[in-house]
């Protein structure tokens, strides 16, 4: 079971229902929120082209993939209503960028999708809070919902993790920007990054029902928006293969 594809069908109190209405009646630059902070380098991770591959032979994720989507599978709908009950400022922040009758609803699915994200670190066995997944899952989020729902095979989402992890490694403004940053900018930007990214994703479901044309418009304005906003670079040169292969042309 591909967990962030299930989480419609797992969120109760309608969150996700909330969400889609709201996007298909408001303006797409109401969600579009900038971080507000940004570790020295991050806005600069992509300045070179990413044309190709940074890992070597990229192979069948073997037992390690089979292991990982296991165990996200394990995710019950008790764990994502305590989720919803969770209290992080970051998510306050984000759903603050919404219509005040809304907020509470959003609050809450952001709440969901930074649960998600501590999840993928335990099944890709990485620590929790680690900035390269999170923007792994933010970079993936912005391709699903950009291409309309597109997805891969869950298991090689590890590829897509190791990638990152590697380029943000090799990229020394950021690597040293992270390490001179305080925990507390470094919790923010991995919480920007786990809630929109995962958010993100929660709209594979809502393509799949064939949503009006507004309402595919605005996700898609909306996540040219963020990436712009965090990595300054166009949406449409982003891609990622069904084996997790990143390119950034």
């Amino acid at each position: 079971m591909n967990i962030r594809l299930q989480l419609p069908r797992l969120l109760l109190g309608g969150f996700l229902s909330c969400c889609s209405t709201l996007i298909n009646s408001a303006a797409a630059d109401n969600a579009a929120a900038t971080p507000g902070f940004l570790v020295d380098g991050f806005e600069q991770l992509f300045d070179q082209p990413v044309k190709t591959p940074t890992i070597s032979s990229l192979q069948s994720s073997g037992d390690a993939g089979k292991r990982f989507v296991e165990e996200l599978s394990t995710i019950t709908p008790q764990d994502i209503q305590a989720a919803a009950n969770n209290k992080s400022p970051t998510a306050t922040q984000l759903a603050g960028n919404f219509p005040e009758p809304n907020r509470a609803n959003m609050e809450k699915i952001f709440n969901i999708a930074l649960f998600v994200q501590k999840r993928i670190e335990q099944a890709a066995r990485v620590p929790e809070g680690d900035i390269p997944t999170a923007t792994a899952s933010f970079l993936y989020g912005i391709w699903s919902a950009y291409n309309e729902g597109a997805e891969i095979p869950e298991q090689n989402l590890l590829h897509l993790h190791k990638q990152v992890a590697q380029l943000i490694a090799s990229n020394q403004a950021l690597s040293q920007g992270l390490q001179n940053a305080n925990q507390a900018d470094r919790q923010k930007l991995y919480e920007y990054l786990a809630m929109t990214g995962n958010w993100m994703v929660m709209f594979q479901d809502t393509f799949k029902k064939a949503p009006d044309q507004k309402m595919v418009t605005n996700i898609k304005n909306m996540a040219r928006e963020l990436l712009q906003a965090s990595f300054k670079i166009d949406v449409e040169k982003l891609y990622i293969s069904q084996e997790g292969q990143l390119s950034m042309l």
